[in-house]
């Protein structure tokens, strides 16, 4: 029985509830002239009035032992009042059975038959189990109880049979929050719907069904590769992806999602072409050497259409230099020279500006011969690790796995002690240099001969140290790779040319078995 029948309620500056329900606002005029409500103004009334989420207090009287209760909240009471106005103390309810409220009473009691019949229909049978093992009905259930475990129940869609049962908290939906038992794969705006894909990144699986993937919502996500987490708006993460501070390879999300689409078309192309590949370049560095079409591709970010803050060069000085490096390219050969509108890195932006461009005629191929998804996820993936996965696969060389990703060694040396760092490879930098300084001193221990003057040295730091050259025009020479000859005869000027010993008493042995066999042969 409730025992309050009116309580004092503070109202805030407006009162809007209270006045629809014929309640007096005490207002004065603030010095401009505009009614406020006083600050700590204070009513009186009916406690039927109080809204169900009222924390106000009042006083019950338990309809089984008669024993007096104050203080009750009336959000607790509205919980386990019953449809004639009785209410029961804890023990009261507990020890006497007829005033036992199951889930399933509670539904007919309090609602339509129709929305009754509706949520027994979604219980989920099979999946409602205690921790026994046995099977549980809503009729086995309070309509105040969260669950084993404090999770919720198991309730099915009705309308979408392919949708999951998902967990719901009951005691919530009792409390007047109805969309509490609402199917959310039903939204078909939801994550879990329209971006599936990202679902691996969140940390709690829930916020799939919870938001949409355009929310600007914070949600605590996870990098995939070295499980870092961190708190990022929705939105961003379906833009740009997870961006990792531990493990990033610093390479941009457009630059890997064109390297990902020229990979799936088979091109042969050259990243990141500087003058150590093609001497023209002179400092300036380009994104995608394509050498079949004679081509060059940009793909320029918002910097280069946008003033931005905290950038080292104004806008100015970005384009001038991006005009710069298309004039040299094209006096340098280059035919086509294709600029990738890059400023939004997100799938859909950079896959209109790929299709628009040149590319698909140049490289002759169609929007459905691409899987756009792979290139994003490509993207978003840590270089990182693949270069560390290449290592632990068994590939020991930096030179090697620069070949298979199309990059130098010493930016694969440079992901490898970050994976190594990050415990994810055994790569010792320190130890892979003693092996390149012992392989080098071992190449440079080959007996060589000068053929300018006949002489014979042990090695090539012999013979180098000999005629003040360095040692690596000399292995040039030996190896014929582009020297013919190696420093000069101090005393003649004649140019030194030189061979490895081995191969050139080879040679004279076969000139002389030639000879042998052709007396016409003349040395």
């Amino acid at each position: 029985m409730l025992l309050t029948k009116e309580i004092e309620v503070r109202v805030n500056s407006q009162g809007v509830l209270y006045e629809k329900k014929g309640y007096e606002i005490p207002r004065i005029k603030d010095k401009w002239g505009r009614l406020k409500v006083p600050l700590g103004s204070k009513i009186i009334v009916k406690v039927e009035d109080l809204p169900n989420g009222s924390n106000a207090k009042v006083d019950i009287e338990c309809d089984g032992c008669g024993k007096k209760l104050e203080g009750i909240i009336w959000n607790d009471y509205l919980k386990c009042v019953k449809k004639d106005g009785t209410y029961y103390c804890h023990k009261c309810a507990k020890n006497d059975y007829k005033k036992f409220t199951s889930f399933y009473d509670w539904c007919y009691e309090n609602l339509s038959k129709e929305e009754a019949d509706i949520i027994m229909d979604r219980w989920d049978y099979e999946l409602n189990i205690d921790k026994k093992g046995n099977k549980l009905s809503p009729n086995d259930v309070t309509y105040g109880s969260e669950g084993v475990g404090r999770k919720g129940y198991w309730f099915k869609c009705l309308d979408n049979f392919e949708h999951k049962s998902e967990q719901k908290h009951i005691n919530g939906f009792v409390a007047g929050k109805r969309g509490n038992l609402v199917c959310l794969q039903c939204n078909t705006n939801i994550i879990a719907i329209t971006h599936p894909h990202l679902i691996k990144y969140l940390v709690d699986k829930k916020d799939a069904y919870r938001y949409s993937a355009g929310s600007g919502k914070y949600v605590l996500a996870k990098c995939l590769d070295c499980g870092y987490e961190k708190e990022i708006i929705i939105n961003n993460l379906k833009k740009f992806g997870f961006s990792c501070k531990k493990c990033s390879d610093h390479i941009s999300y457009p630059e890997k999602f064109m390297f990902n689409v020229l990979e799936q078309l088979n091109s042969s192309f050259i990243p990141q072409l500087t003058k150590k590949i093609l001497n023209w370049c002179k400092k300036y560095r380009y994104d995608f050497y394509i050498d079949n079409i004679h081509g060059i591709i940009e793909t320029h970010g918002e910097q280069h259409y946008n003033e931005l803050k905290n950038n080292w060069n104004n806008l100015e000085e970005i384009l001038n230099n991006d005009n710069i490096k298309e004039i040299l390219a094209k006096e340098n050969g280059i035919e086509n020279y294709i600029i990738l509108d890059c400023r939004e890195s997100n799938l859909e932006w950079i896959k209109n500006s790929i299709m628009n461009s040149e590319l698909p005629m140049l490289l002759n191929f169609k929007e459905e011969d691409i899987d756009w998804l792979k290139c994003h996820e490509y993207a978003c993936n840590s270089l990182v690790k693949i270069a560390c996965d290449h290592w632990n696969d068994g590939i020991k060389s930096t030179k090697e796995i620069g070949k298979i990703m199309k990059l130098n060694n010493i930016t694969i040396s440079k992901y490898l002690k970050q994976s190594a760092k990050l415990g994810w490879c055994d790569y010792d930098s320190i130890d892979e240099m003693n092996k390149t300084i012992v392989l080098n001193a071992k190449n440079k221990s080959i007996k060589v001969i000068c053929l300018t003057t006949g002489e014979i040295f042990n090695s090539q730091l012999d013979g180098a140290k000999k005629y003040d050259i360095l040692s690596t025009t000399i292995s040039a020479c030996c190896k014929h790779k582009g020297y013919k000859s190696a420093g000069k005869h101090p005393e003649t000027g004649e140019r030194l040319k030189w061979m490895y010993y081995d191969e050139y008493l080879t040679n004279q042995e076969n000139i002389k078995e030639l000879s042998n066999n052709d007396n016409s042969f003349i040395l």
